[in-house]
């Protein structure tokens, strides 16, 4: 079990590493990421509407990362017997601390709406972790009778 913890918190680690590391992009090498994906979506999908797309894979990067953030919090917590919702505020809390760490880096800004975006992702993962973890447990039930 200890080993499990320890490979726990170094993914932890390495996610939140990751996503500071995303943060420290300047705001045009960040936009270059976005295109990149938007572009690949317009061959894909014949789409027109670029600045629409490119704010929307923005904001679908942010739920991602912090879905997968949630997720591994989550996960901490049941590792460690304590409340599940205590990974909701920590990743939130990192969340808050990505925006405020933005506004150090040229061409980026500090957007509360993000943390709302990325609190979006940190909920759907909870609530995934919750219903995988009731059909399971309701598998398993149903298996012992």
């Amino acid at each position: 079990m200890k080993r499990k913890k320890i490979i726990n918190i170094i993914l932890l680690i390495t996610w939140m590493i990751i996503i500071f590391l995303m943060s420290s992009f300047p705001g045009n090498e960040s936009s270059e990421q976005s295109n990149f994906i938007v572009n690949i979506i317009i061959k894909l999908f014949n789409i027109s509407n670029l600045e629409l797309l490119g704010y929307i894979v923005r904001k679908l990067a942010h739920i991602s990362e912090f879905f997968i953030l949630g997720l591994l919090f989550i996960n901490l917590m049941k590792l460690y017997n304590k409340r599940l919702y205590l990974g909701i505020i920590f990743s939130y809390i990192y969340a808050i601390t990505d925006e405020l760490h933005q506004l150090f880096i040229p061409d980026r800004s500090c957007q509360i709406t993000d943390t709302l975006i990325d609190l979006i992702g940190i909920v759907i993962a909870y609530v995934l972790y919750i219903l995988i973890k009731r059909i399971t447990d309701r598998n398993n039930s149903i298996k012992k009778v």
